[in-house]
């Protein structure tokens, strides 16, 4: 038996160690290195590991780094002030000037994990009256506004996917665009939008 529970602890260090190679950070905890706004921004910098994002206009800041496919996972803290917030994680976004385009995975109280296609026609889930009322079921109460909630997408060829808190939301096919900049987004009107532990992990 202790031969057991040995192999098996040394298995799942094994499987922690190696996770922890294959992700990259995209943000380092201590500054704003590697990351552009796309307009002016009332305040961006780095507080004790949380990238603060503070705008009155509709602001996109995009990453230095380029991927095609990939998982990808942040937490996002929205203003409680500014009650018709909106925000998103994007990704395989194009442009290298003003305003992306590309994918987003909508962070917002609102359509908290669909994906807006930028530039591409606009919502690419949910869409229609059908999609829309599952969605509204498969999210309710799910996203909280006064917490830290978890997003996550994984994108491989046209095949994307997002996560709300653990839960699957979005499962489309698209392939406008195969690779790109990942991006956060603030959509104006004041407020600190809070985002931590952003990390990707390409997929081969």
């Amino acid at each position: 038996m202790f031969r057991i529970a040995l192999t098996l602890t040394i298995a799942v260090s094994t499987l922690q160690a190696a996770d922890k190679i294959k992700w990259t950070p995209l943000f380092d905890g201590k500054s704003t290195k590697g990351w552009e706004p796309r307009a002016k921004v009332e305040s961006f910098k780095a507080v004790n590991g949380e990238l603060h994002l503070t705008s009155n206009v509709n602001v996109w800041v995009v990453s230095d780094l380029q991927l095609g496919d990939f998982v990808a996972e942040l937490e996002v803290k929205i203003p409680l002030e500014n009650t018709g917030f909106n925000s998103g994680l994007g990704f395989r976004l194009i442009g290298d000037k003003g305003k992306p385009k590309g994918y987003q995975c909508e962070i917002d109280r609102s359509k908290p994990g669909g994906v807006y296609g930028i530039g591409m026609g606009g919502w690419l889930y949910p869409k229609g009256k059908e999609q829309t009322e599952a969605y509204n079921k498969k999210t309710k109460n799910l996203f909280k506004p006064e917490e830290w909630n978890h997003f996550k997408v994984e994108a491989k060829g046209p095949h994307i996917r997002t996560w709300l808190n653990n839960k699957l939301i979005a499962e489309i096919e698209h392939k406008q665009s195969l690779k790109g900049r990942f991006g956060i987004q603030h959509h104006g009107k004041g407020g600190t939008a809070k985002f931590r532990n952003l990390r990707v992990r390409e997929l081969k």
